[in-house]
């Protein structure tokens, strides 16, 4: 019989099931954050946010511009008919044949943009 020596091994697999589970949550942690498929997912996923905050700040200038074009299409009476103007009207500003489209000048856009051909670059 030893004396002095008051071990407890309850404790001790106590303390180790404890580091063991800390150890597999930290791995569990270490592959979720590293796996390069979340981060591809993540990366899409912000681009898809800038690319509809960008298409957002274009139709809010579009709007009122397909508004007044067709306004003036209603007073010239260039087409018989309110609802033939609005159809008309209604791609202004997107790209179509040749022309450009409007407002990717945008900060929204810039932005968006540069976030694109970030991750073109770094692969």
């Amino acid at each position: 019989m030893v004396t002095g020596l008051d071990v407890s091994w309850g404790k001790v697999d106590e303390v180790f099931t404890m580091k063991f589970i800390y150890f597999l949550l930290g791995v569990v942690l270490m592959l979720l954050v590293f796996n390069p498929a979340m981060a591809k997912q993540s990366r899409e996923e912000i681009q898809a946010k800038l690319d509809g905050t960008c298409e957002a700040a274009r139709q809010q200038k579009l709007t009122p511009m397909r508004r007044q074009l067709v306004e003036a299409c209603v007073a010239k009476k260039e087409f018989p008919s309110r609802k033939e103007c609005a159809a008309f009207y209604a791609d202004y500003g997107e790209r179509m044949g040749r022309r450009a489209p409007l407002f990717y000048d945008l900060p929204e856009c810039v932005t968006a943009f540069e976030y694109n051909q970030s991750s073109r670059s770094r692969n």
